[in-house]
Parts: C-alpha cells; sequence; structure tokens
C-alpha cells in the first residue's frame, strides 16, 4: 500500500516560499541532495495544488517518471507528455486510489493542499528539511489547520550545513 508523504523545505521560522512564492532563498543548498533521489524513486506520483503546478511549468521540468495530480478548479496547460490528472473538490477518493499503487505518493505542496490533506487526515508522513533561513514572511507550511496534529518522530538528521531533516508519521 502506498503512503501519501509531505516531503519539502522549509524555513526555520515555517515557510515553505518567499510571500511573492519564489524558492531562490533555497539556491545555497544544493550541493546536497537530502535524501530526494532515492525519494523520487520510491515514488510514483506527484500531488499538488495548481501554483505549484504552474511553478513547475515555470521551471520547464518534472519530477522524474512519477505522474501527475494536481487539484485545481482552473483549466491548466497540460505539461510536455507527462501524465497529469486534474481534480477538483474533495480528494478522499483520489487518494484512495492512490493508497492502492505500490509506490508513495508525493505531496509537493502547496500549504492549503498540505492543510486540507492534514485537516482530512489524508497525510500519513511529513518530511520537513529545514534549511537554517529566517524569512519573516511568505507562505507557510500549515497556514490554517484547523485542529491540533499529532506526529511521531521516525527519523532525523543534521547535515553539516545546518540543514535539519525531520521525518514524521503522521496520526
Amino acid at each position: 500500500m502506498g503512503k501519501i508523504v509531505c516531503n519539502l523545505a522549509t524555513s526555520v521560522d515555517g515557510f515553505i516560499a518567499d510571500e511573492n512564492g519564489g524558492v531562490d532563498w533555497l539556491n545555497d543548498f544544493q550541493a546536497e541532495d537530502y535524501g530526494m533521489i532515492d525519494f523520487f524513486e520510491q515514488c510514483g506520483t506527484a500531488i499538488m495544488g495548481s501554483k505549484t503546478y504552474e511553478q513547475a511549468l515555470s521551471f520547464n521540468s518534472w519530477f522524474g517518471k512519477m505522474e501527475g495530480v494536481v487539484f485545481t478548479s482552473r483549466k491548466l496547460p497540460p505539461f510536455n507528455d507527462e501524465k497529469i490528472n486534474f481534480f477538483s473538490g474533495d480528494p478522499r477518493p483520489v487518494v484512495e486510489q492512490l493508497h492502492k499503487k505500490e509506490k508513495d505518493s508525493w505531496l509537493v505542496g502547496g500549504g492549503q493542499l498540505i492543510t486540507s490533506f492534514i485537516d482530512l487526515h489524508l497525510l500519513d508522513e511529513l518530511i520537513i528539511t529545514m534549511v537554517p533561513r529566517l524569512l519573516g514572511r511568505g507562505l507557510a507550511l500549515c497556514p490554517s489547520i484547523k485542529e491540533v496534529g499529532n506526529l511521531q518522530l521516525l527519523d532525523s538528521k543534521a547535515h553539516t550545513d545546518g540543514v535539519l531533516q525531520l521525518r514524521y508519521r503522521v496520526f
């Protein structure tokens, strides 16, 4: 059974992007892959909201061999020849199908979609790669969760460049 895993970078103060949605503040931390190559191999699907999808379009790159699931109420262009499915509404039926797959699914972002997955108890694991930066403002990891969420620490790793990676089970 595949898990739904959110794996992303945050600033120490909990932001996943600057106030314009940019992630340039991560550029100084690309010498190491922080386990992303192995993570990509274990995932078969990338799940995201429309803004994250549009950011992927602007980078003109996709996430390895993963299929795409984009939650949006807007009409968006397809991404090259990648297999992308667009959905709106309740994510539970989609997650039910993804759980039946052999490989895990990567919940990429953004913050509103991550929050809805947490609120609906659809997220199985959360991997936070905390980058030693303070942004002060920007797009929060979980901008408005409805209730306190419980996490169980599964693993942690401190990197020599000050990056701290935390892996949690969500329940």
